[in-house]
């Protein structure tokens, strides 16, 4: 397990969870430590492409998955320079656990690709695509980058074997890992509400942390630390909202260890 020693962080109700301390003038460079390249894919029978952004990281440095754990910074796209796109939607494969100061981490270390799914505005026309990826990079120290990304996307392509073993390498689902039930329990907490997550389900190695989101609509959040108690483990996450019922069909529960994460959708084993 990977321990980043001197990740010095400043918690709060953010969709970011933790910003890194900013560091000193001596930091290396972020040309040696992340190189970031687009990669053309195919065209799909819907008339979407798909294509990859292909991350190299250097040794013993790691970044970070779209959702960042109790700690780190969650990656984001800005496509707004592109020309003909109308969605630029990434597939992210399956993350592993970190462990930062104490606190767990969700993210990729080495080669990493990045499928994403291009819909142009007008269908078979050529796409400029134009943005730019903010995201962190942490070993010993934590450093922020923001990576400019430009393709040219026309044709029907070919597939790229990388972004095809992506693709296959998302989150797989709870249940088939053994899942035997799910319960989830609300309740007040000083800075919103403490959603909680309790899964019957076999350890998964020997590091495990669960995070529980909620799909739709983007709320701030701060993730807390899990545990574990013979074959049931519990994750909890603070939502910033004022009271209100939670749809607990929307509610997804994540189990990330170094092995790998599952998934499963809502509060039941119904959903």
């Amino acid at each position: 397990m990977k321990t980043l020693r001197a990740f010095s962080l400043a918690l709060a109700l953010t969709p970011a969870l933790a910003v890194p301390q900013l560091l000193h003038a001596q930091s290396p460079r972020i040309s040696e430590i992340v190189e970031a390249r687009m990669k053309p894919g195919w065209q799909t029978d819907a008339g979407t492409y798909i294509a990859a952004l292909h991350l190299s990281l250097a040794q013993d440095w790691i970044t970070y998955w779209r959702h960042p754990g109790e700690s780190g910074i969650a990656p984001r796209f800005d496509w707004s320079e592109s020309d003909n796109l109308s969605q630029a939607r990434v597939h992210w494969p399956e993350p592993r656990l970190f462990m930062s100061s104490g606190f767990h981490s969700i993210g990729y270390a080495g080669e990493v690709v990045l499928p994403i799914e291009v819909t142009p505005q007008i269908p078979g026309a050529p796409v400029e695509l134009v943005g730019i990826v903010k995201l962190g990079v942490c070993d010993d120290i934590c450093i922020p980058a923001d990576l400019p990304l430009r393709l040219t996307i026309s044709g029907k392509g070919a597939r790229v074997p990388a972004i095809e073993q992506a693709l296959d390498s998302r989150p797989r689902a709870a249940r088939a890992a053994g899942l035997r039930d799910v319960a989830c329990t609300v309740e007040p907490h000083s800075r919103g509400l403490r959603l909680s997550a309790a899964l019957e389900l076999p350890r998964q190695g020997d590091d495990e942390f669960v995070l529980v989101e909620m799909t739709g609509p983007a709320r701030p959040s701060r993730a807390l630390s899990s545990s574990r108690n013979g074959s049931a483990i519990t994750g909890e996450s603070v939502f910033q909202m004022d009271g209100g019922a939670i749809d607990r069909s929307s509610v997804r529960v994540s189990v990330v260890s170094e092995d790998g994460m599952l998934v499963h959708q809502g509060c039941s084993l119904g959903n």
